[in-house]
């Protein structure tokens, strides 16, 4: 193998690790469908995960101007005042009555009460340090974070921000993309390694001017992620393939305060599958899980509220599956979804949910 070519497969493995997101597992990331206004859905961890964390891939050219990882906010308080903290893989835990005296931020994590959680952006405890400073108990802050997280029409707000800011780097990597892979190999291989050289100043250059918009975002927009984005515009300086990734890497920030719920109700996409899996977990909380419970009973009028706007209520949403795959089975999980023939009276997916029949 000729150095040209080890340095084309190395530069290839380092463009794919950077099309990569690591998310935590109670993310959700969406992908805006070509055509429609529909939107995809993309869990972590489907291609790779650890305990805590999952991969989510990007399209494998840029620009994946359709992507949008969103978290909701990672506490909820329940109706007696409790914190309730959903952990980086989508476990629910009481915590109690948390003064703000037990909030700690370390930018990548919250801490609260001594238990850590993983955020995929400083925006989403951004709200919550705003209510602080406004005077807000953290009951009420957490309330009111969620409000603004599913709200549609913030939603939809935050989205269009995001096209609009974010439009040069769309460009931009594109042409490093390109301009790397494609046109630097020619200028060397036709022009000799002058020609490359002068070629890749011109792509630094452009590096430049996606770092610069960078920093202008942490400065200007997301002044709540502006250490993470100022991280990255460094990064963006000195590695061509952070630059070339830096829409996508950047998008988290974009909707970090934003449930998933509150994108796909913006765009009317009130029939997405995903929608309806979430809202009967609410519907059907885990049996003999007080925690499961509490955190339904605290989240559902929320989104109760938001699904209101688009003339829909969390009921619509509690129907049976379509079993034309199965047509012998005779019952199913309200929660889940799965199926059965003659057998179990609970789902033991789903620990222990009491089953339904088709008739």
């Amino acid at each position: 193998m000729s150095s040209f070519t080890e340095f084309f497969v190395i530069a290839v493995v380092l463009f794919l690790w950077e099309s990569a997101l690591w998310l935590p597992l109670r993310s959700v990331a969406l992908r805006r469908r070509m055509f429609g206004k529909s939107w995809k859905v993309l869990h972590p961890g489907g291609l790779f995960a650890t305990r805590f964390a999952g991969v989510i891939p990007m399209l494998p050219l840029p620009p994946d101007a359709g992507l949008a990882p969103c978290q909701g906010p990672p506490l909820l308080a329940d109706a007696h005042g409790a914190i309730l903290m959903e952990s980086d893989n989508g476990f629910i835990y009481q915590l109690g009555d948390v003064p703000w005296s037990g909030f700690v931020d370390d930018s990548s994590h919250l801490v609260v009460a001594g238990t850590r959680i993983r955020l995929s952006s400083p925006r989403c405890i951004d709200v919550l340090r705003r209510a602080k400073n406004r005077g807000l108990t953290p009951q009420a802050a957490t309330v009111r974070a969620w409000r603004m997280a599913l709200s549609p029409s913030h939603a939809g707000r935050e989205w269009r921000r995001w096209q609009l800011v974010s439009a040069p780097v769309k460009w931009q990597g594109l042409f490093l993309t390109l301009g790397f892979f494609a046109g630097l190999p020619a200028a060397y291989l036709f022009w000799g390694a002058l020609s490359a050289g002068c070629f890749a100043l011109g792509l630094w250059l452009i590096m430049g001017l996606t770092a610069c918009h960078l920093w202008w975002l942490a400065k200007r927009v997301y002044p709540g992620a502006r250490g993470a984005l100022r991280i990255d515009s460094l990064l963006a300086l000195l590695v061509p393939f952070h630059a070339m990734r830096a829409l996508e890497i950047a998008s988290v920030h974009a909707m970090g305060a934003t449930h998933p719920i509150g994108l796909i109700l913006s765009t009317g996409d009130t029939e997405n599958p995903w929608l309806g899996t979430f809202i009967r977990k609410l519907l059907h909380p885990l049996p003999d899980s007080p925690e499961s419970a509490a955190y339904s009973s605290s989240l559902l009028p929320l989104v109760t509220r938001a699904l209101a706007s688009h003339g829909k209520i969390p009921q619509d949403y509690d129907v049976a599956p379509d079993r034309a795959k199965d047509p012998a089975a005779v019952a199913y999980c309200p929660r889940c979804h799965a199926i059965y023939q003659a057998g179990p009276d609970t789902c033991p997916d789903c620990r222990g949910v009491e089953l339904r029949k088709f008739y």
